[in-house]
């Protein structure tokens, strides 16, 4: 909206009208960490833009653990991939913190992608980057042993989710090995034999990076 501090780039693309518009279209809510946005397969009637707070989006599976595709960070919209499919959730989405939330609606969103060109470059270089992004780190995993995984994903949190060396690590032991489909174990062995090999510092939950090449060298070897 007008007056937002956290509002995201596709913003700058409308008209004063088109924000209007927008906001009337908008609700805004704050939810507590571990609360469950979104479910997969549940109806799709509003886009979702996270201003503050992380959020894991996951996949849930009948028979086997859940599979997180990523972790989304502030100023992100949730949901984009079914706008343009099904109109059903494709994921389900909960919150690892504490978070703030602008519910708007699917039909306003869509309907100012269809009229502003700039609006819809910006959303459409958006889902292009997450799904890329995304594919290549997962097929990435497919080929790695458990230290390159490992590797792999402390770079990730790093560099595209927290933007620093040192992060708080708001994912159980149990989560990060849904992130890369493996066990709650090999992850706890895996983030030992880093500290101990000097690799990074662990602090109860907050990692830090000491020797990025040699993470590099672990995620591009496998």
């Amino acid at each position: 909206c007008f007056n937002c501090d956290k509002a995201s780039c596709a913003l700058l693309t409308l008209e004063e009208a088109e924000v209007q518009m927008m906001e009337l279209q908008t609700s805004h809510t704050a939810m507590r960490n571990g609360d469950l946005l979104l479910r997969q397969g549940a109806p799709f009637h509003s886009i979702i833009y996270l201003r503050s707070g992380f959020v894991k989006e996951f996949v849930i599976n009948d028979h086997s653990p859940d599979q997180i595709v990523q972790l989304i960070k502030p100023r992100s919209y949730i949901g984009l991939q079914s706008l343009f499919t099904n109109m059903e959730s494709a994921f389900s989405y909960q919150s690892i913190t504490d978070i703030e939330l602008c519910y708007i609606q699917q039909h306003t969103f869509s309907d100012l992608i269809n009229n502003n060109g700039g609006f819809a470059r910006e959303i459409l270089i958006a889902v292009s980057q997450e799904t890329l992004g995304n594919q290549k780190r997962i097929l990435g995993l497919n080929q790695k042993q458990i230290f390159g995984k490992v590797a792999d994903t402390i770079l990730y949190l790093s560099m595209q989710v927290y933007g620093k060396n040192e992060f708080e690590l708001k994912l159980s032991r149990t989560e990060l090995a849904q992130m890369i489909a493996s066990t709650r174990e090999s992850v706890t062995k895996a983030l030992l034999w880093f500290h101990e090999q000097g690799m990074i510092k662990m602090r109860k939950n907050i990692i830090t990076i000491l020797d990025q090449k040699r993470l590099q060298e672990i995620s591009k070897k496998g």
